[in-house]
């Protein structure tokens, strides 16, 4: 089948993993869902199998990961952005077999305000797409996921409590031009943003700042939910992702 993806389903997942506490416990979500490729951000080392890549933030016991079920992801950094960023293209599975596949695991840095002034969210995401459109090859298919630390990772409905700002916006033009789309607002359309992240504790304000993002025709046939269950609740700020595309 065109666009890389010759089977009935894949899954696909993505979590922040709260500075590496819910580490222990992601196996078994893994277990649950079969994912085909996860995306973890704030993950300890998740091991050195050929499946896994990983990079870790400096000075920390963290960073952010991709793992496959089957092949393995030829490692290609973006600079500047180590441990905040992971991946590369995926070699020797089937998600490549008719194109060519990148993958990459996104967790926007927090920005010390007082040594880089005037930088934000969403400026540090912008730079990271860029280079990785950059070294994206453009007959490639891409596929994203991650914690982008945005309030909205997409456009609010009227009535929402949170407004989608001029600059969300922008990233958002900049994931449609690479042919990109995210997996929930497809799936939801004319839906309310649905939470991921906890954090604040204010139900009122539900912040979307976890999410998949892939090529347009994926996204199209796929079914995708925000997870949530007291489990997920006691060992993470953020809830997972997940996706199912269907061919």
């Amino acid at each position: 089948m065109a666009n890389g993806y010759s089977t009935a389903a894949r899954r696909i997942v993505t979590w922040n993993l709260h500075f590496g506490g819910a580490s222990s416990k992601w196996p078994m979500l893994q277990k649950a869902i079969g994912a085909d490729i996860s995306f973890l951000q704030e993950t300890n080392e998740p091991g050195a199998a050929a499946s896994v890549c990983w990079s870790g933030v400096p000075n920390r016991t963290w960073g952010s990961a991709v793992i496959l079920a089957s092949g393995r992801v030829a490692r290609h950094d973006i600079d500047g952005y180590e441990g905040w960023v992971a991946g590369g293209e995926v070699l020797d599975s089937e998600f490549s077999a008719d194109r060519p596949l990148w993958v990459y695991s996104i967790h926007t840095p927090t920005v010390d305000k007082k040594l880089v002034p005037g930088s934000t969210y969403a400026k540090e995401l912008q730079e990271i797409l860029t280079q990785v459109f950059e070294c994206v090859p453009a007959e490639a298919d891409l596929v994203l996921g991650g914690d982008f630390n945005l309030k909205s990772l997409s456009e609010r409905l009227q009535g929402e409590s949170i407004k989608t700002e001029p600059a969300e916006r922008t990233i958002m033009s900049q994931l449609s031009a690479r042919g990109l789309e995210s997996c929930w607002t497809a799936a939801h359309p004319a839906t309310a943003l649905a939470q991921t992240l906890r954090w604040s504790g204010d139900v009122s304000k539900p912040y979307h700042c976890d999410g998949l993002f892939v090529p347009r025709a994926w996204a199209e046939r796929s079914v995708c939910e925000v997870l949530q269950s007291p489990w997920i609740t006691s060992a993470s700020d953020h809830n997972p992702v997940a996706a199912w595309l269907l061919a």
